[in-house]
């Protein structure tokens, strides 16, 4: 199976040595619009070649599958690309900016019986798949499920490269990570009571960084309200990443892989947990095999409807300030 490899940032380095541990993979491709970086990660995990032009890397018919690790902007188009292209597609998080783009992609991968997978790495993770085995055993049943994700991470996301750099959307990025978490536990489902705030725009990005969002959602096995309560920041210089369960019988922690229970590790995420590399041989499974991968793209689609919906709240909320302004405005000058 030849692989594509379309970015080469820190995740396109995650992917290259997952897959090199992935049997029946090769990696043909890597694509880069600066031919250097291209190179540079060629020769660093042995691609074949090294490519500035993804539509000329697309035009080989020997390629197989393509790894999306580009910035947030660029999956749903490079995505479609691929697609109609007739190449599987593995497009790490998150799969569009809009619930519009997501739904058109799903529609394209299944008109062209093609494989399309998200990087939602999170599913793959030890401590979350005891989590959400519990849960839906009925071992555990939670009342409140409090999830945060905070870094400092205002707008312009820089990596060891030092000439590179990307605009980084919150809500899309990491609010996608944390709100399929809760997909992921509790199952799909429509949220009740949605409500969303925002904080205030970042002047040099124009858009907020700090989020919260809060609804009610059915328990999977009786139906029972559980309360949800997100909150993001982009603001935050002391990062935290987790998923607290206050459930009936006892409260329970999931973070990077490990989970708790109170200060007891029940599942110790740093013991061998690899969920990059158990998600990527899950996506060359799922092609080999002729299937629907674990993370299908249909299956995000109840996350991406709940980040649309806080989404158009900002976009409406920042509308209507505007013409408040504008009116105010106006009334003072004349």
């Amino acid at each position: 199976m030849r692989i594509c490899m379309v970015g080469s940032g820190r995740m396109a380095g995650v992917h290259s040595r997952a897959l090199q541990n992935v049997s029946g993979v090769q990696l043909h491709t890597v694509v880069d619009p600066d031919l250097e970086y291209a190179e540079m990660l060629r020769q660093r995990f042995g691609y074949e070649r090294a490519l500035s032009s993804l539509d000329d890397a697309l035009a080989d018919e020997r390629l197989d599958a393509v790894v999306i690790c580009t910035p947030n902007a660029l999956h749903a188009a490079q995505s479609a690309a691929a697609l109609r292209a007739g190449k599987h597609v593995l497009c790490e998080i998150p799969l569009a900016l809009s619930l519009a783009e997501a739904e058109a992609l799903v529609r394209l991968a299944a008109e062209k019986g093609l494989r399309l997978m998200v990087c939602h790495t999170e599913r793959f993770e030890t401590g979350r798949i005891e989590l959400r085995r519990r849960i839906a055993a009925g071992e555990l049943h939670p009342l409140h499920i409090i999830a945060c994700f905070f870094m400092f991470r205002r707008g312009e996301l820089k990596t060891g490269q030092a000439r590179r750099g990307w605009v980084d959307n919150m809500l899309w990025h990491h609010g996608c990570h944390t709100v399929d978490a809760i997909i992921d536990l509790l199952g799909p489902h429509v949220p009740r009571d949605l409500h969303v705030q925002w904080g205030p725009p970042w002047a040099p990005l124009g858009l907020p960084l700090d989020v919260d969002l809060h609804w009610r959602a059915p328990r999977p096995f009786d139906g029972e309200e559980v309360l949800v309560s997100i909150s993001l920041s982009h603001n935050a210089r002391w990062a935290q990443h987790e998923y607290r369960v206050i459930g009936l019988e006892d409260d329970w922690v999931s973070s990077h892989g490990t989970l708790r229970r109170r200060d007891e590790i029940v599942v110790d995420g740093a013991l061998g947990s690899r969920p990059v590399e158990r998600q990527d041989a899950e996506f060359v499974a799922a092609v080999c095999e002729g299937r629907a991968p674990a993370v299908d793209g249909s299956t995000v689609l109840p996350t991406m409807r709940i980040l649309q919906v806080a989404w158009d709240i900002w976009r409406l909320s920042s509308s209507a300030f505007r013409r408040l302004e504008d009116r105010q405005r106006r009334r003072g000058c004349g």
